[in-house]
């Protein structure tokens, strides 16, 4: 079926908002192929060059993405996070239907480094307790978390079940912590070796990486944690407000 050519739509945006609502419509389902470029090309009764332009600014948008030597394929809905309160990863998993889980990769008592310890306001090579964790949705990877936690506030906080019961319910139920504010800064990045195979991603891939730094009431900061968030399976969402006082 030939688009009905509209004017001054150029063609590539037309076959773009017609794929697009044969993804919303469900003509195709999540993680499913789509018709081949020289198939889409028949049927619409346009170019390649046309169709690819469609294609590129729906993998743009995140609702395709392709996939060398196989074609190109509908994406998963995005996973939304909201970034006006402190996270809990079980409690946004299971908001959003998936079942969550942690597998701690590492816990240990090293050595705080320079960048580390600016972050936690410490001496430098003050010991922490560095915790790696890989978080999952429905047994699929969708963070990795590093977290820092000074040992003298902290003592033995290897012992605690670190994968079933979030870090600051532990802290207040075990240490008397109460955790008040924290700030976050959030950036693009790359997956290195590493995180790609932790996270089932190819290496190189765009992703998010936060930075985030708790306190308690009194200001002192009681751990800092990086995420690297799967860009393909995440995104942020915040809520603002007008200042009616200028």
């Amino acid at each position: 079926m030939a688009l009905k050519r509209k004017a001054g739509i150029p063609l590539y945006l037309q076959v773009k908002e017609n794929l697009l609502q044969k993804i919303d419509a469900g003509t195709w389902a999540e993680e499913s192929l789509i018709p081949t470029e020289s198939e889409l090309c028949e049927e619409y009764g346009v170019s390649k060059i046309t169709v690819r332009e469609a294609i590129r600014i729906l993998v743009k948008d995140g609702r395709l993405s392709r996939k060398p030597g196989k074609g190109t394929f509908v994406t998963r809905p995005k996973i939304e996070q909201k970034l006006n309160r402190f996270f809990s990863f079980t409690k946004w998993a299971l908001q959003n239907e998936l079942q969550p889980a942690s597998r701690i990769l590492r816990v240990e008592a090293v050595a705080c480094s320079r960048h580390i310890a600016k972050h936690l306001g410490i001496p430098e090579d003050e010991q922490v307790c560095r915790i790696e964790r890989l978080r999952l949705g429905n047994g699929e990877p969708l963070t990795l978390e590093v977290i820092w936690v000074p040992c003298r506030i902290c003592p033995d906080l290897h012992l605690h079940d670190l994968a079933n019961v979030p870090l600051n319910d532990i802290l207040q139920n075990e240490y008397g912590i109460q955790l008040v504010r924290a700030t976050e800064s959030i950036e693009a990045a790359t997956a290195d070796e590493y995180l790609a195979r932790q996270l089932a991603i190819e290496k190189d891939v765009v992703m998010l990486h936060v930075e985030h730094t708790a306190f308690s009431r009194g200001g002192q900061i009681v751990y800092f944690v990086t995420t690297s968030y799967r860009g393909d399976r995440v995104k942020f969402s915040i809520e603002l407000s007008v200042n009616r006082n200028g």
